[in-house]
């Protein structure tokens, strides 16, 4: 038997392969999506197979690969079907060829020949799906995208609105402050100063908190301006503010190789970032047993000045690492999941940065500056 009298011999029996075909595809629980047009697809698969002699690229079967197939994807027909679907016609195929040519010589390079047509389509098919899938996730991503930055405009309008109603009533608190300061008698001047501190000090704390809210808002409305600070002074000031409830909390602070420098900042915003984390690494200690432990350090290194606050407790779940500073992500209970994420983009506004590492012995969070230029090279 040729090449020419064995695809004759195929095409005479094509009802009979295909329905030796169907049955097994039936037996074997694949889902059809809708039998009249799977047919269809059947009979002009089989004409596909046998048109050896016309290029895979210029046949009508392949071109009309995306009308069908991606009916078959909406539809949700996985590519582990399609793939049980060809390896059964092609066993259909060898069987059917073994079972009624046994007499006969088969002609071995038809048989080649058609495999690879088969493969060729498999793997068409296959990039067709990938395709797909790629196609998918891609508006899946900017549909999320879409939402989450409808969802930060609402919150960036909703900030400016509410910083603009506390900021109003707080600046007037502030003035009558001054004022009291400047009125009141040097014999009860050094009573009350005291409290006047306490007072400013909480102002200053309102003022940092409207200011990480802000960094939502689409316009850019903040006013701080970068300063030259001692870092010290920015520590010890938080310190200061959180140092009643770490003493609560039973917490042993050790403030570790402390080293002063000069930095160019937004005073309030990073004095922010820095008492979120003091507030997040007591928190985070809540459930542990024995003694808690905040560690603070600074120094410089290379080109940059660097902050470390570590605490000994529990380890940052992996499934939480890569978007800890995405709005709304927290291992709180009640937490918004919006103090990390403030806390990036102060640290980009500021040329800085944030990272953390975590084992299940500790938790360290590091703030990262780029010093006043002159005591950088002094250093070196």
């Amino acid at each position: 038997m040729d090449e020419l009298q064995f695809l004759v011999t195929l095409r005479n029996n094509r009802d009979q392969i295909i329905r030796n075909w169907l049955n097994e595809f039936l037996e074997n629980g694949l889902e059809i999506y809708e039998m009249k047009s799977f047919l269809q697809e059947a009979n002009s698969y089989f004409t596909f197979m046998l048109d050896i002699g016309v290029p895979f690229d210029e046949h009508e079967h392949v071109r009309g690969v995306p009308g069908y197939y991606k009916k078959l994807f909406e539809n949700k027909i996985s590519s582990s079907d399609l793939l049980h679907s060809n390896h059964i016609w092609r066993n259909t195929l060898m069987q059917f060829i073994e079972e009624q040519m046994q007499d006969n010589r088969i002609p071995m390079n038809a048989v080649r020949k058609i495999n690879h047509r088969l493969d060729q389509f498999e793997r068409y098919v296959f990039d067709y799906y990938n395709e797909c899938t790629n196609r998918l996730l891609a508006d899946q991503e900017s549909t999320i995208s879409e939402l989450h930055e409808a969802r930060m405009t609402i919150i960036g309008k909703m900030a400016a609105s509410m910083a603009h109603e506390i900021r109003n009533p707080l600046t007037s608190v502030l003035g009558f402050i001054k004022m009291i300061r400047h009125q009141i008698s040097e014999r009860s001047y050094d009573k009350l100063t005291p409290y006047l501190d306490i007072i400013e000090i909480e102002f200053q704390n309102i003022q940092m908190h409207i200011t990480g809210f802000l960094s939502f808002s689409k316009k850019d409305v903040i006013e701080e301006p970068v300063v030259e600070v001692s870092s010290n002074s920015v520590i010890d000031t938080v310190i200061s503010l959180i140092h009643p409830r770490i003493i609560d909390e039973n917490i042993e602070l050790d403030l570790d190789s402390i080293q002063d420098t000069k930095l160019h900042i937004q005073k309030i915003a990073i004095q922010q970032v820095l008492s979120n984390i003091l507030i997040n690494s007591i928190d985070a200690m809540y459930l542990v047993e024995g003694v808690r432990k905040i560690r603070v350090s600074s120094r410089l290194e290379g080109d940059s000045y660097l902050i470390a606050v570590t605490n000994n407790g529990p380890e940052i779940p992996y499934a939480l690492r890569d978007s800890l500073f995405t709005p709304f992500v927290t291992s709180k209970k009640e937490g918004t999941g919006l103090g990390l994420a403030i806390s990036k983009q102060i640290m980009n506004r500021n040329q800085g940065d944030i990272t953390f590492t975590s084992n299940p012995n500790e938790t360290t969070f590091v703030m990262k500056f780029q010093p006043v230029p002159s005591l950088v090279n002094m250093k070196k």
